[in-house]
């Protein structure tokens, strides 16, 4: 976690967003990073503008945009290091991507809905946007998830060795290992491992069954040991940490592990490099947040390139 040097938090009224923007302090803190609180007014609806006279919808704007800035200025005052303050008006998700892009953050910290009848998921549309778009990880933290994680998964799938293309996943262990040193968390390494097909090893391949349980056992040591030689190459010591290979699709292990384990935070990929297999695809990362009730933090390829632009 001692990458982030310069930290964007979005605002969020209430007790929540207040024990969201004191983690990120204390992260801020530690890293002696640059930390900023953002906050996103709505503008004025078109069907409106034509009802004000006494100023311009622009002029309304400004003098709205100045009373949040002295707000959340006064807001940041009780907090033990500065906080820079932006206000910006427009969709969210765009104007929180725009700030990244202007000024160069490399983290989002964003406080998570919470869990909805009506929607029945812990992450809203514009957590989503941001998980799909932004080019920076994205930290969504849970409401009332507590001062400290006691256990971290880093959900991986580790790409053969012959292919080569492993540097999403070690982004995510090298931030799932930094937080559970800062946090003195339990890390949990998981892999979904999707066992062959036994009908089509049946069908094509005329094995018996004995031969089948082989191989699929075969096929399983090749993951497990895939898994432990890729992370032979981090310094893990000191970390209470355990590597799990479970079968099964990944949208399926990973919520459902999380679940069983009462996991409080997943360290993440959210999209794949085009054409390359061993990463978690778009929608399987989808699957995956639509299902899971804990935070996340998510990461992308270096080379990714988010569709927003800073022009409007």
């Amino acid at each position: 976690m001692e990458r982030f040097k310069n930290i964007l938090v979005v605002h969020e009224d209430g007790e929540n967003g207040r024990a969201t923007l004191a983690r990120a302090v204390e992260l801020a803190d530690r890293n002696g990073a640059d930390l900023t609180l953002i906050r996103i007014i709505d503008q004025i609806p078109d069907d409106y503008k034509m009802l004000i006279t006494a100023m311009t919808p622009d002029e309304i704007m400004q003098e709205s945009v100045r009373e949040q800035e002295k707000k959340l200025t006064q807001y940041v005052s009780s907090f033990a290091i500065p906080i820079s303050v932006q206000v910006s008006s427009g969709r969210e998700f765009i104007e929180i991507i725009r700030q990244v892009l202007k000024n160069g953050h490399d983290l989002v910290i964003k406080t998570a809905r919470g869990m909805t009848s009506s929607w029945g998921m812990l992450f809203g549309s514009t957590a989503m946007h941001l998980l799909r778009k932004c080019p920076c990880p994205v930290w969504l933290v849970k409401p009332g998830s507590g001062e400290r994680y006691r256990r971290i998964m880093a959900a991986v799938d580790v790409a053969p060795p012959e292919i080569g293309e492993n540097d999403l996943n070690v982004k995510i262990i090298e931030l799932a290992g930094s937080l559970a040193r800062l946090e003195k968390s339990e890390l949990h390494i998981v892999q979904a491992w999707e066992k062959p097909d036994e009908t089509f090893l049946s069908d094509h391949m005329n094995n018996t069954l004995g031969d089948m349980n082989i191989l699929l056992h075969e096929s399983k040591n090749m993951h497990i040991q895939r898994l432990h030689d890729f992370l032979d190459d981090f310094d893990l010591q000191g970390l209470q940490y355990q590597e799990h290979v479970i079968p099964g699709w990944a949208d399926d292990v990973i919520p459902e592990f999380a679940g069983e384990k009462n996991i409080d935070l997943i360290v993440m990929g959210t999209v794949c490099r085009t054409g390359i297999a061993g990463f978690f695809m778009g929608n399987t990362a989808e699957k995956i947040l639509h299902r899971v009730t804990c935070s996340v933090l998510a990461v992308k390829p270096d080379d990714f390139t988010t569709p927003v632009s800073l022009e409007k």
